[in-house]
């Protein structure tokens, strides 16, 4: 995982400084849809929550950008072993994006990196496990830019965390650009 982050930010640095054409600052903020999977002997776990996440992205040209953020899964409950449970979640990512224009107002994007997460499991008001680590991160989505300003994107991410079965996130949010 060490030489996959290593390669992406070493290519992201390299494109930086060949293209400067189209550079800009963004930030935002996006809500959506989280659910977490876990199935392991003793412990079945399959919820969602509200999530949200905050992300600052830096564009070297139409096509190439870098993207980092810190991200909030909520807190999923369900019931495990007879007992009710939760998972509280967060982390910080980066990511490689790339981006498709298909007008003006319009782009899709994809993005692969890592996400450094920490989870607390709780069952019954108490405290079982804290657990972190350091993960493959994908998404896709696609922006609407309102003005040059301001912009409104959709997206789906999705987390490799090996301690669980399946971690995504579907969002929306909003974008000012700088």
């Amino acid at each position: 995982m060490k030489n996959f982050t290593g390669a992406l930010l070493g290519l992201t640095l390299l494109a930086a400084t060949i293209v400067h054409a189209n550079e800009r600052l963004t930030l935002g903020a996006s809500i959506g849809y989280v659910n977490i999977e876990e199935d392991e002997p003793g412990f079945e776990f399959d919820a969602n929550d509200t999530g949200y996440k905050f992300f600052a992205n830096y564009t070297f040209n139409s096509n190439l950008a870098i993207e980092g953020g810190y991200i909030d899964f909520g807190s999923p409950e369900d019931i495990v072993a007879g007992l009710p449970g939760e998972i509280d979640a967060s982390g910080w990512n980066v990511y490689g994006v790339g981006n498709l224009p298909l007008s003006d107002s319009v782009n899709l994007f994809a993005k692969a990196g890592v996400v450094a997460w920490e989870a607390d499991s709780i069952i019954d008001g108490l405290l079982v496990d804290t657990d972190d680590g350091t993960d493959l991160a994908l998404g896709f989505g696609a922006g609407w830019n309102t003005n040059e300003a301001f912009g409104i994107r959709a997206e789906v991410d999705w987390y490799d965390i090996d301690e669980a079965d399946s971690v995504w996130m579907a969002s929306v949010g909003f974008e000012f650009r700088f």
